[in-house]
Parts: structure tokens; C-alpha cells; sequence
């Protein structure tokens, strides 16, 4: 399991590789399980600015990351901390 600061790594830096992206579709390349959590877990990261949300043509949430997200993504690799799922260079 990953620990608070790397999970919220991995999920900007997803977002930042791939840009919009729905629930599903996230959680398949987080490898976050079950799969209905991650609509919880992108909320959150929606509510506190870092996510960007919209519908598509068929009403399916879709979330990228935002300018302040991106901000945080920059201060959480210059801290340091250790991504051990995914990075900016390549994926899982």
C-alpha cells in the first residue's frame, strides 16, 4: 500500500501523462482496488483543487489534472518523496 504523499504522486502524475481520464480508467493504471474506491479518492483530490471535472458526451465523469495540482505535483518530487508505482518517465 502506498503511503498519503506517494499515492497522491502517482495519481497527479498519471493525470499528467495522460490528461482526461475517467475513474475506471484511472484506477487500471494506478492499480487501485477495488475500482469503485477510486471515485471516492478522485473526489477528494477534486475537492481540493488538484483535479480538474467534467462530463462527456454520455454523462461519464472525467477528471484532469489542474494548474494547482500540477503545482503540487512539482513540490511533491522536489520534497523528495519516493514513488514506488509510477513516474513522469514511464509507467507502472
Amino acid at each position: 500500500m502506498l503511503r498519503f504523499n506517494q499515492r497522491k504522486r502517482q495519481a497527479l502524475a498519471i493525470f499528467e501523462r495522460h490528461g482526461w481520464l475517467n475513474p475506471p480508467a484511472w484506477a487500471a493504471l494506478a492499480s487501485f482496488y477495488p475500482v469503485r474506491a477510486a471515485y471516492s479518492y478522485l473526489v477528494r483530490l477534486h475537492r481540493w483543487g488538484l483535479l480538474k471535472r467534467r462530463r462527456d458526451v454520455r454523462g461519464m465523469v472525467l477528471y484532469r489534472l489542474s494548474l494547482r495540482g500540477k503545482r503540487r505535483l512539482d513540490w511533491l518530487e522536489s520534497t523528495g518523496t519516493p514513488d514506488k508505482g509510477y513516474s513522469r518517465e514511464w509507467g507502472p
